[in-house]
């Protein structure tokens, strides 16, 4: 797994499997808005906005979450 992503530009995808089927998630940073992280979903309300907060909560639960499922 990489430790560096470009969060420019495009942004990064990563993939993910929802109710229609495989898709990417892609997160990316407006140069406009640089403490807002932004996440386009493949579900009908496709954008999701984080503040620098959440996204350091949502990091932690999902490290927690890979944690236990890694010690199962």
């Amino acid at each position: 797994m990489r430790n560096r992503y470009d969060l420019s530009g495009m942004g990064e995808r990563a993939r993910c499997v929802h109710e229609g089927g495989p898709g990417s998630l892609r997160v990316w940073m407006s140069p406009h808005t640089p403490t807002v992280v932004q996440i386009d979903t493949p579900t009908v309300y496709n954008r999701t906005r984080w503040t620098l907060a959440q996204a350091r909560h949502l990091r932690a639960v999902l490290d927690a979450a890979i944690r236990a499922g890694e010690r199962a």
